[in-house]
This record gives C-alpha cells, sequence and structure tokens, in this order.
C-alpha cells in the first residue's frame, strides 16, 4: 500500500511540472469541496486512484467515469470535456481538474469542479445517474434588457428549447441555441443560450435538473440580461452577447423569433 500511495503522490508532482502553461484560473469557474475526512488513507487512495483513472481515459471519448473499493471506502467518478476541446486540450483540463481536487479538496470525500472546457467530479457515495441541481454557483451580469417582461418570455422559451436539446442529448447533453430578437439590447439584437447535463444523466433526470436550474436562475438573477447558473449535475447560460464555442450564426433570412438550436 506504501508503494502505490508513493507512486499516486509522484504522479500527481509530475502533473504540477507537465501541465501546459495555457491551462490557468483563467478556465476556472467554480468548485465545491464536501465533507472532510481524516485518517483514512484507504478512502484517500481510492479517490487518488479515481481521479489517475479519469486523467488518463477522458481524452480519448471526451468523457470517462471510475470507480475503486468496496463498502464505504467505495470511490465514484466521472469527467467530461466541452464539445470542440481536441484530445490534447480536454487532457490538460481534467489534469488541473484532478491536481486542483488533489490540492485544495484534498480532504474531502466528494468534489465537483466545473471549468470552460471540463468538468469532474468524485464522491464516496453513488451519484451516477441521479440528478443533483444543488447550487455551486450563480453569476449575473450587471446589464437589464429595455424591455423586461418581453425579455423574461424569451428567456423561458430559449431555456426551454435548449434545455429539451440537451436532455435529448445521446453522448454529451449539452444544447444550445440562439434567438433573433431585434427588440433586445445586446449583440444585434440576439439572445444566447446553452444548457448542459453531465453525460451520466438519462433524459427524464437531465429535465428535471434543468428545471430546478432554471428555479435557480429566476431566484438568483431576477431581471438581469445576463445569467450562469451551475450545479452538481447540469447548468445554464443565458446572455445578450456571444459566449458559445460553436458557430451559432442565424441566417439573415430567417424571421424574427426564431431559434437556431443545436444539440450534442
Amino acid at each position: 500500500m506504501a508503494s502505490s500511495s508513493n507512486h499516486q503522490q509522484l504522479f500527481f508532482l509530475l502533473l504540477a511540472l507537465l501541465l501546459p502553461i495555457a491551462i490557468n484560473g483563467a478556465d476556472f469557474i467554480a468548485q465545491k469541496c464536501g465533507e472532510n475526512f481524516t485518517g483514512n488513507a484507504i478512502l484517500q487512495g481510492n479517490i487518488n486512484s479515481v481521479l489517475l483513472d479519469l486523467v488518463a481515459n477522458t481524452s480519448a471519448y471526451g468523457f470517462a467515469n471510475s470507480s475503486y473499493g468496496t463498502g464505504a471506502d467505495t470511490v465514484y467518478g466521472i469527467s467530461e470535456c466541452r464539445e470542440g476541446a481536441n484530445a490534447q486540450a480536454c487532457s490538460a483540463c481534467v489534469s488541473d481538474s484532478a491536481l486542483k481536487a488533489h490540492t485544495s479538496c484534498s480532504n474531502s470525500a466528494d468534489m465537483s469542479m466545473w471549468q470552460h472546457s471540463c468538468y469532474l467530479r468524485y464522491s464516496n457515495k453513488n451519484f451516477m445517474g441521479k440528478p443533483d441541481s444543488t447550487k455551486i454557483g450563480a453569476w449575473f451580469s450587471e446589464d437589464k434588457p429595455a424591455d423586461q417582461q418581453a425579455y423574461t418570455l424569451a428567456v423561458e422559451e430559449l431555456l426551454g428549447v435548449v434545455g429539451s436539446a440537451a436532455s435529448w442529448g445521446e453522448n454529451r447533453k449539452f444544447g444550445w441555441g440562439v434567438m433573433d430578437s431585434p427588440n433586445f439590447k445586446g449583440s444585434l439584437g440576439k439572445l444566447y443560450g446553452m444548457a448542459q447535463c453531465t453525460w451520466d444523466l438519462e433524459q427524464d433526470a437531465c429535465t428535471k435538473c434543468l428545471a430546478d436550474a432554471r428555479q435557480i436562475r429566476r431566484e438568483s438573477c431576477g431581471d438581469r440580461a445576463g445569467c450562469y447558473v451551475i450545479t452538481e449535475s447540469c447548468a445554464l447560460r443565458i446572455e445578450i452577447s456571444a459566449f458559445l464555442f460553436l458557430n451559432a450564426a442565424l441566417d439573415p433570412t430567417t424571421p424574427a423569433r426564431s431559434i437556431t438550436v443545436g444539440s450534442l
């Protein structure tokens, strides 16, 4: 056991030295460290094994899951990279997340982290396939739309569409959309939205998580033009300026209030 632990510590040390310079704090969004534990070397070893497993396997398909241990010391983990991230960027982001988890949540029995390019979570409770809408964070812009009532209706419509696209996704539970809304103050009068669930959720579980996230948006962001909500199992974002990494440009001939939507 001591030899295995030493190998794990050496791996994390090498990880810290070899991570690309491009990975820095700018990619980080939010992290949650859960219940602390002390004096359980077996549990810590299983956490390290799950993290190393996710680092090794995520870039091949863009997502991975892992579990180590038995009984109360079993640790479960999942990871996922955003569509559009190449294998190198995916590997770098998951490696960076694992290193941050190892250093800043070293005594936590569960941890979740969202970065712009990837997501990573582990726990000593089996969360796989179970929607968890516990809020990790909610951020909003200072802008307010000129026509609040029309904006609110458009937001609900767009989030409903991108939420359905995400929940119906096969491998990646990610939906994005752009609504042509010339009456709104913003970039070219467009409204941009996205919804995402972790890949382990089935359709109904994803739908439930996103419904809860939409309620969090209403409570946390109010009448703000932009809002980004992240929970344990899903996330959504709405903005009046482009933030999507996908090309979601509308055909200029499409009528007002049409929606261009996609899923992954």
